[in-house]
């Protein structure tokens, strides 16, 4: 089954959207996202991914996700680990 572009997934009850959906104005046309509001909302949805893998126990998963997490918190303040 193929999703369209702007369509949701629902996994367990948590309703995800698409990656890479654009981001759209009360118009209905492709808003521009600063790097700071790409990385709140990619903080929003990893945080509900992480809380679904802790729920059906998937320890890695969700560590790994906790990783990406913090990494999207640290964007969201101009920051990165990545950066020396």
């Amino acid at each position: 089954m193929r999703l369209g572009r702007e369509e949701a997934v629902d996994v367990s009850g948590a309703v995800f959207p698409v990656v890479g959906a654009p981001v759209r104005d009360e118009k209905g046309e492709a808003a521009a996202e600063t790097a700071e509001e790409v990385a709140s909302y990619l903080f929003d949805m990893l945080v509900g991914a992480r809380r679904l893998a802790i729920a059906r126990r998937h320890k890695f998963l969700a560590y790994l996700i906790g990783m990406a997490v913090e990494e999207a918190r640290l964007l969201t303040q101009g920051r990165s680990a990545s950066r020396a």
